[in-house]
């Protein structure tokens, strides 16, 4: 896969990346874990994640890369609501039910448990951007929030959701406006509103 990238874009450099698998199986309590079904749910949100991250993490910037150069005019950045930052991101799409802390209802056991992995990756993966590129490149976990979609139709009565337009905007903002210091964004999961979901 990497030699095949590669070869057709031989000088590019990634600036924002989003991965986004995401498969859910419901058990609602341990009786209905299935193990197909389970393994399929770490499949697609661990490995998934972590198999992308291995093959384009070559295409981020390390210390001797380039900077990136804006190709808007000042009218357009003037106009735009947020702007592309100046240092590379990473971002995993992760969930809210995976984190511990935030766990106050239960199930849901295997997408729980493998998209828990997805917090564990962003900040592992983050250091080692660390390590290799200092700031120029950082990685992120994100929360999109309830979307209205086909992932989420079985939930759709009783519940406020955001439309898939109005995630995707915000999230953008968010990735946008994420700093690069060791103590501010990096390495984190981050909801649609720009708050921390703590693991």
């Amino acid at each position: 896969m990497t030699s095949g990238l590669r070869a057709l874009y031989p000088d590019t450099l990634l600036r924002i990346a989003i991965t986004l698998p995401g498969i859910l199986h419901v058990e609602k309590s341990p009786a209905q874990i299935d193990v197909q079904n389970a393994l399929n749910s770490f499949k697609v949100n661990s490995l998934g994640p972590m198999l992308l991250m291995k093959h384009l993490s070559r295409f981020l910037p390390s210390k001797s890369s380039p900077s990136f150069q804006d190709i808007q005019s000042p009218s357009e950045v003037d106009s735009s609501p947020w702007h592309l930052p100046s240092h590379a991101v990473y971002a995993m799409m992760a969930a809210r039910v995976g984190s511990i802390s935030d766990n106050a209802s239960g199930g849901w056991y295997s997408y729980r448990a493998s998209k828990a992995s997805v917090l564990q990756l962003a900040k592992t993966f983050d250091l080692y951007l660390q390590s290799r590129g200092k700031e120029r490149a950082i990685a992120i976990a994100m929360h999109p929030g309830t979307v209205q979609t086909d992932f989420t139709h079985d939930y759709w009565n009783g519940r406020a959701m955001l439309q898939p337009e109005e995630s995707a905007a915000s999230l953008l903002k968010v990735l946008c406006g994420m700093k690069n210091g060791a103590n501010e964004g990096r390495g984190k999961c981050w909801d649609w509103k720009g708050q921390e979901v703590v693991p």
